[in-house]
């Protein structure tokens, strides 16, 4: 029976806050910096450009976290983002890993060829993509540590 495609978002609050935290406070301690200290104006200069150049990289950043999303269609795994799409079929899949933080977080890593893809509770909702996989897993015999990681029999 075929599974009905789901959708899977980046989760973008994790990587908001430092964000706008540096570019918020940022102009604040370089501008206070300088007028305490009296700088010569190329440093000035100097403390703007590494501010605009880090802004552009933070504002990729968002722009790729917000376009990151995991589809899974009929035993398709399709990653998607602004840099592109990549499509994992059952039997490209080497081996799915199923691992804990010490945060308590699972991860999971999936081989394919060469390549290792993560998946994390940045995704969302985390708790129905690891089932999917877990039903991709079973239904294709992939290796997986499934059974021990859940200590199942």
């Amino acid at each position: 029976m075929p599974m009905e495609a789901q959708e899977y978002v980046y989760r973008m609050k994790p990587i908001i806050g430092p964000g706008l935290g540096y570019l918020l406070i940022y102009p604040l301690v370089a501008g206070i910096v300088s007028f305490l200290f009296n700088l010569p104006e190329i440093y000035l200069k100097i403390f703007s450009g590494i501010y605009a150049v880090t802004a552009l990289v933070i504002f990729f950043l968002w722009l790729t976290a917000k376009s990151k999303k995991i589809i899974i269609d009929d035993n398709l795994i399709i990653f998607q983002s602004l840099l592109g799409k990549q499509v994992l079929e059952p039997k490209d899949i080497r081996k799915v890993s199923f691992y804990w933080t010490a945060k308590s977080e699972e991860i999971v890593q999936l081989k394919v060829g060469k390549k290792t893809f993560y998946l994390s509770n940045l995704y969302f909702p985390f708790n129905e993509l690891l089932t999917q996989l877990e039903q991709i897993i079973i239904a294709n015999n992939i290796r997986s540590n499934l059974a021990s990681h859940y200590k199942m029999n």
